[in-house]
């Protein structure tokens, strides 16, 4: 048994089915925790050191380094060591463990789901407090369709970077790259803003998330595109070539360059509009709309956005078990994996 190798496409699937079916959970040990809290130190630890900017923005590479090599070479570290001690079946249930773990994609449908509930029982005040658990602006005062909007812009968004980018990267690089990855969108979310002293000691995250998520969006635009685009284009009354031409008019009204790119997708396939300012500590930030659709937005909405981001994650489901049966089946025909 300790000669067995488990093929690496069965790991990712494996991962994948873990995330599709069951989620992962966050517990103390969980990987994107340890990598919070180290950020969290190193961010207080450099604070307090150091003021000036030009400095700042060098312990902002450092914050990254700190971060990113810790996880990414020690997981390298432990599943070769397994692998050379003839402990490769180990190894491969680490894969798989880590990879489900961080895919977070039926984690995310959760925490939507979680506002859609609250919206349906007419709670405004609980979609509000469950909104605020994904969201970074303020939710106290929200109407309804402001909930709905950020609900959705959050679903939206993070279909890239909650699933698509992930497992871009597991499958690049497998669990050292996903790490990696994971350790970049951590600290970009804890520190990757523009206002001081973040703007200097946050710039390296920010810059590096931008730079790995920006194949992942445009391929999560259109795999979402040519997956439901032809039926959308149907309920509306329109055409595909002309909700493409929407959804790719749209891509770029983010401050990010990689965030609109799925957000404009879901506009364009709901008909909706999204985007727009919105308050955050209690400061107003304009934003650019994302979509030409209606701008109230309705429960139904959310439900539709929800069941498209849905039916995505069963699609990369069944896209990754029927890549992994084609690897197998070249394997076992005598070719290579």
């Amino acid at each position: 048994m300790g000669r067995f190798s488990p093929p690496f496409s069965l790991l990712l699937f494996l991962s994948v089915l873990g995330d599709t079916f069951w989620g992962g959970h966050f517990y103390r040990f969980h990987p994107v925790v340890a990598m919070g809290q180290t950020g969290r130190t190193l961010e207080r630890l450099f604070l307090r050191s150091v003021r000036h900017p030009l400095v700042l923005k060098w312990m902002g590479v450092l914050l990254v380094l700190g971060v990113v090599l810790p996880f990414s070479c020690a997981t390298a570290l432990i599943l070769v060591f397994l692998d050379r001690a003839g402990l490769a079946w180990i190894s491969g249930l680490l894969t798989v463990f880590w990879g489900y773990q961080l895919l977070a994609g039926k984690s995310l449908e959760n925490h939507v789901d979680s506002v859609l509930f609250f919206l349906e029982k007419k709670d405004l005040e609980g979609a509000r407090n469950a909104l605020a658990q994904i969201v970074s602006r303020d939710t106290e005062t929200l109407e309804r369709s402001a909930v709905i909007r950020g609900a959705i812009e959050s679903l939206s968004e993070n279909a890239n970077d909650a699933l698509v980018a992930p497992l871009f990267y597991f499958a690049l690089g497998g669990v050292p790259l996903l790490m990696a990855y994971k350790a970049v969108s951590t600290l970009d979310s804890q520190v990757g803003y523009k206002t001081p002293p973040y703007r200097d000691l946050g710039w390296a995250s920010a810059r590096l998330d931008d730079l790995l998520a920006f194949l992942p969006a445009r391929l999560s635009l259109l795999l979402l595109l040519l997956l439901f685009g032809f039926s959308a284009s149907k309920k509306r009354d329109s055409t595909f070539k002309a909700l493409f031409r929407e959804a790719m008019s749209n891509r770029l009204n983010h401050p990010s360059p990689n965030s609109a790119h799925t957000m404009s997708a879901f506009a364009a396939l709901l008909g909706i509009r999204l985007g727009g300012g919105a308050s955050y500590g209690n400061r107003w930030i304009e934003k650019p709309w994302i979509g030409f659709g209606r701008e109230s937005l309705t429960v139904e909405d959310l439900s539709g956005a929800l069941s498209i981001f849905r039916k995505f994650r069963w699609s990369i489901f069944l896209m990754t078990g029927c890549a992994t049966a084609l690897l197998y089946c070249w394997r076992v025909w005598g070719g290579a994996v």
